[in-house]
């Protein structure tokens, strides 16, 4: 009897430690920001210190300006070097709406993540503003 409790406790902390050391979901985080004349949001989903394999954006064009917007992904490595992605826009008035999904991986390290909005005309900004840092919670 002794025998067969040991062996039962045995497969059961066996189990128990399979659990604790599979991989788990991915770390996610959202931010938004407007300005006047353009809204925009995203959802990051970390999967490491270097990457964030998952990144939903959404931007809408809120004024009948005759501007268009753009939102980009910002991001910040431990030693507070901050790199600018490319740039996302929404060009047909508005009302409209662009909607995105990319990744990114940095092997300087991704600290935190967050979007800058901006109304432009033709390739000059109008007013741009950023959204907080959203941090990667595998630091």
């Amino acid at each position: 009897m002794k025998k067969k409790l040991a062996r039962v406790l045995a497969v059961g902390a066996a189990a128990v430690g399979v659990l604790a050391f599979s991989a788990g979901p991915a770390s996610a985080g959202g931010v938004s920001e407007q300005i006047s004349g353009a809204y925009g949001s995203a959802d990051f989903y970390y999967s490491s210190k270097t990457t964030a394999n998952r990144i939903y954006l959404k931007l809408l064009d809120r004024a009948p300006d005759g501007h268009h917007v753009r939102l980009r992904v910002q991001s910040v490595t431990p030693d507070r070097v901050v790199t600018s992605y490319a740039w996302r826009k929404v060009t047909t008035g508005a009302g409209t709406t662009g909607e995105w999904v990319t990744d990114l991986q940095d092997t300087r390290g991704i600290r935190a993540l967050r979007i800058q909005v901006c109304v432009f005309e033709g390739d000059s900004a109008l007013g741009c503003d950023e959204s907080k840092w959203d941090d990667n919670t595998y630091y």
